[in-house]
């Protein structure tokens, strides 16, 4: 491993999955010991997790919130986001994302996923997970479609990729971190931001996680897709499955 994993700190958010971070935090420590984790959980009672840094926030901040609390105290130039319901394994290969990133192939360098969920308990079923899209951005519309740029280096150029990167401290902090006012949703409405602040955005797909579908990493029922469309500056967004989502409303309809 050439990357050198003490310029980069590893950030969670947490809402009292208590199961779910711990798995994650335990692969981290098997896989890279010496990386340092920090953890925001804004549930009712948040418990210390073994191998995490603590970091303390208002009960319900949300995501966004949380994730700016995390990246205020980091110290390192790169960190690594993650979500809690993920799991880090032998093919996750953190230190090429970082190795991107440090080698300027871009700002943020994500990994791909596959769904995992036990199946009666005597086996684990895994499946793709896509994530990454590049965007159209008009005056009225932004237009998601899934896939890819080619690119070098291993690194495939994208503009949206999942919650599961490495990226420059300083360009995130430079575009202002997440929305707070965006609690959940906030993945589209940051990518496309980044892409206005000309941050350079990179899938390896050499590099996967596994995320978790089980009764600890529920969806969330709360809905912030319209608001972060209108964060957008935009009327409607076309997602990657053509769902339009309007500025005013969602609506599930073919694009």
């Amino acid at each position: 491993m050439s990357a050198d994993l003490s310029r980069l700190t590893a950030i969670v958010h947490t809402n009292g999955r208590q199961q779910s971070v711990a798995r994650l935090i335990h692969s981290v420590a098997w896989l890279y010991p010496q990386l340092k984790v920090l953890v925001a959980d804004d549930s009712r009672q948040p418990q210390p997790v073994a191998g995490a840094e603590p970091v303390k926030m208002p009960l319900d901040s949300g995501v966004s919130a949380c994730r700016n609390a995390l990246l205020a105290r980091l110290r390192t130039p790169y960190f690594l986001l993650l979500e809690d319901n993920l799991e880090l394994n032998r093919g996750s290969h953190v230190e090429k994302l970082l190795e991107a990133v440090a080698g300027g192939l871009c700002d943020i360098a994500a990994g791909d996923m596959m769904r995992c969920r036990r199946r009666f308990g005597l086996f684990t079923k895994r499946e793709a997970d896509p994530g990454h899209a590049t965007v159209e951005v008009t005056a009225e519309a932004v237009q998601v479609t899934a896939g890819s740029r080619p690119g070098v280096g291993g690194v495939q150029g994208c503009d949206v990729a999942h919650n599961f990167f490495v990226a420059r401290t300083d360009k995130v902090r430079a575009m202002g971190g997440w929305d707070p006012q965006l609690l959940v949703d906030e993945r589209l409405e940051f990518f496309v931001r980044a892409r206005r602040f000309g941050v350079k955005v990179g899938v390896c797909p050499a590099a996967v996680a596994w995320r978790w579908q089980d009764g600890a990493a529920a969806k969330n029922v709360r809905d912030f897709s319209a608001l972060a469309v209108t964060k957008m500056g935009v009327s409607r967004l076309v997602d990657a499955n053509g769902r339009i989502i309007e500025a005013s409303g969602v609506q599930t309809r073919a694009a």
